[in-house]
Parts: C-alpha cells; structure tokens; sequence
C-alpha cells in the first residue's frame, strides 16, 4: 500500500458517500507532495460533475479527477464502489 503522501506523482482516493441506481457521490481527495484537495463528486451513467468548488486541487489535477469519475461512470450494471484508489506518475494522464 502506498503512503497517504506521495513523494512524487499524485493520488486519487474517492469514497463513496451515497450511490443510487443512476448516479453517486463521492468524497474525493487528490494528495500531491505538496498539496491535499478535496472536492465531492457526482458520477452518473453518463457523465460526472463536480458539486461544489474544489479545494486546493489545481486545474491538471482536477480534470485528471473527472477523467477518472467519468470512466467510473460507464460500468454500466456494475455497483459503485466504495472506494476507489489511484495513483498516477509525475506527467501520466
């Protein structure tokens, strides 16, 4: 398991805070060496938003965020998991 904090690259942990047939919410954290951000995020079959302004999670981060939401969202049939970790080397998109 990787450290909260990475040294290097960014990590992406979602946690599910309500799912439904169609859509869910998750608390999102986006941890970098120098920065943790949160934001809660609307998944849906198609598509995903963010709910609310994000905190301290830059615009790279953040559209890397919603790439990862929305690729979520197309498990179409699946449950939404209750939690989701990703990690991502420095300039990997």
């Amino acid at each position: 398991m990787h450290t909260v904090v990475p040294r290097s690259g960014v990590r992406y942990e979602l946690t599910l805070v309500e799912g439904g047939e169609s859509e869910a919410r998750y608390d999102a954290v986006v941890f970098t060496h120098e920065l943790t951000g949160r934001a809660r995020v609307c998944i849906r079959r198609d598509g995903a938003s963010l709910e609310g302004p994000p905190e301290d999670i830059g615009e790279a981060h953040l559209a890397q965020l919603l790439a990862l939401a929305k690729a979520l969202g197309k498990r179409e049939g699946a449950p939404w998991p209750r939690r989701i970790n990703r990690w991502r080397s420095p300039g990997v998109r």
